[in-house]
């Protein structure tokens, strides 16, 4: 929660994203590998007293990047290729705010929503004596959309059962944390370019010769559905001498789309399924006050995921399924513990979409790196 924040909090990561698509009728492959931003944030605490504190950020939310190409046969000495291109994504920069009590905080976020989606096929007729005669034709549909958002979010965490120990003044604490988010529907307003054409194209140069369809600023509206998401953990702190820790979390989350009922692009329905997903996860750090075993320090995290997408490309639904092992390794830096501390946080997830029932198998690999960098900001100066 913003609320709870001490200390001003920088946080920025990156994913390396690997993903082979299999086709079984017609068999074929695909291979693509790709860099992507995750998110960069920055919370910042209003009032510690009041328990007020606000955060900021940008966050990519989903991305379109693709080239496949496609031979068809027409007739023994005829190929057509099919070059299929997207390009764009939907990105989000919002603001926070959210206040805390004892077991409770309260909270939103709210921003805007923006992005692109560039739809492109070329045809291309190939190995035929005539195919110098035969132009290329190209069909281009280029969309940008914008539009803001609300999220509201409720979380806390309640003590369940102490253990003291008298003789070190230490205490063993058990408690369970709540939460839930709901991000209302959006309506995001869209503008679109339409091009139907033949003519000569290349990587670099493009001819039109004969323009069959050419629209611009085609105003429309992109219907996203609300999301809600619910979750529980298990904790076991530990009260020592130089402060308090969780040393195991364990927790589960259930998130929910409808977006078989609510999504629509320009008035169409798209072939989509309503989302679900189940997620669970422990963590574990065996004493980050331990600075004579820098091992000890570490956070390792382990989780697991499944559900079922919102995708539905054969009408059979697809389930997605995976894990993530992770670990946050402290950055020592000296004398600077009580005012500041860095984290690099590492993280490797596998996972599936589809399954025997599919035509369409997808496996995907996402490394991811992120950097958390807190201290305290202005502080007013005291002098004796």
């Amino acid at each position: 929660s913003y609320g709870q924040l001490f200390m001003t909090t920088f946080d920025i990561a990156m994913s390396l994203n690997q993903t082979t698509l299999k086709r079984t009728e017609p068999a074929g492959r695909e291979k693509t590998n790709y860099l992507v931003p995750n998110y960069l944030a920055i919370g910042v605490p209003i009032s510690k007293e009041k328990k007020i504190g606000f955060a900021f950020g940008l966050k990519p939310l989903t991305s379109i990047h693709y080239s496949v190409n496609e031979l068809v046969n027409i007739t023994p000495k005829d190929t057509l290729l099919n070059n299929y291109k997207g390009d764009g994504g939907l990105n989000q920069v919002y603001l926070g705010m959210a206040k805390a009590w004892k077991y409770m905080s309260i909270g939103f976020n709210t921003g805007y929503n923006f992005g692109r989606k560039d739809i492109e096929t070329l045809k291309t007729i190939l190995y035929s004596p005539d195919s110098t005669y035969f132009y290329q034709s190209k069909s281009s549909t280029k969309t940008s959309f914008g539009g803001a958002f609300l999220k509201l979010g409720v979380q806390g965490e309640f003590p369940i059962y102490t253990i003291d120990h008298p003789t070190t003044k230490e205490k063993t604490e058990y408690a369970i944390s709540y939460g839930a988010t709901y991000t209302l529907d959006q309506s995001l307003r869209a503008r679109q370019d339409i091009t139907r054409a033949t003519g000569t194209y290349s990587a670099n140069t493009e001819t039109p010769i004969d323009t069959a369809l050419s629209t611009t600023n085609n105003p429309g509206k992109i219907n996203l559905p609300s999301f809600m998401s619910i979750g529980l953990a298990l904790h076991k702190k530990q009260v020592v001498a130089r402060g308090s820790y969780d040393q195991w979390v364990f927790g589960l989350e259930l998130n929910q789309a409808a977006w078989k009922d609510s999504y629509s692009f320009y008035g169409k329905l798209d072939p989509l399924s309503n989302s679900s997903m189940i997620r669970g996860g422990v963590q574990y750090n065996p004493d980050p006050y331990a600075f004579e075993n820098y091992w000890s320090t570490v956070i390792y995290r382990a989780g697991f995921f499944s559900g079922k997408d919102y995708v539905n490309i054969d009408n059979n639904g697809l389930k997605v399924t995976g894990f993530s092992l992770g670990m946050g390794l402290p950055i020592r830096k000296y004398r600077s513990y009580d005012y500041q501390f860095t984290i690099l946080n590492v993280a490797l997830q596998l996972g599936q979409r589809g399954s025997s029932v599919n035509n369409f198998k997808e496996s995907f690999l996402q490394f991811t790196v992120g950097y958390s960098l807190s201290d305290v900001w202005f502080n007013k100066r005291k002098y004796d």
